[in-house]
């Protein structure tokens, strides 16, 4: 029989383990923005990116559902959908690049280096809004604040229980003095 309409490759996996591996790559890929890998894992791992970031270009709550299937981490996710997909939002295609090594020692397989063709300039964080920025930095104080004046903070309630035993088995000592 022949392999007519079969594309990919199958990585000497079985069907779980060969999607696991690839949705690990992928992860890899987005969150590094450059992995290496072996060649054949690498080409099979550059169609599914290729495709993500074209669904992620749109940006909707439907293509993130989708593109969520494959990518399950939401670290990843984020950075896919805030950094990546609009660095190539006027490119039509052709996100990734693959820049072959030299073999590995052990067992002389074909390495290559998949990724991204445009990268993120070094200490650039993810753009955000200037409310959640504002909002980040106010969080923090007014939990300051409020545990300093004895607020409705749990941390505090929960010293307050574990001290009280305490202070009673203090009090029966000096009364059995």
């Amino acid at each position: 029989m022949s392999r007519h309409l079969n594309a990919g490759r199958k990585l000497s996996r079985n069907t779980g383990h060969r999607k696991a591996l690839l949705r690990n790559l992928v992860r890899s890929v987005i969150l590094s923005e450059s992995i290496r890998t072996t060649t054949a894992k690498a080409k099979e791992t550059k169609r599914v990116v290729e495709k993500l970031v074209t669904k992620a270009r749109v940006g909707t709550l439907a293509a993130r559902r989708l593109v969520h299937r494959t990518v399950r981490d939401q670290a990843a996710l984020a950075k896919l959908f805030d950094t990546i997909a609009p660095r190539f939002k006027e490119r039509p295609g052709g996100y990734t690049r693959l820049i072959h090594l030299q073999n590995r020692p052990g067992d002389n397989a074909p390495m290559a280096l998949l990724e991204f063709v445009e990268k993120t300039p070094k200490g650039e964080e993810p753009k955000e809004s200037g409310e959640k920025k504002a909002e980040k930095k106010a969080a923090p104080k007014k939990a300051k604040t409020e545990a300093a004046e004895g607020g409705a903070d749990q941390g505090s309630s929960e010293k307050a229980e574990k001290t009280a035993p305490k202070q009673k088995k203090a009090k029966k000592s000096e009364e059995e003095k």
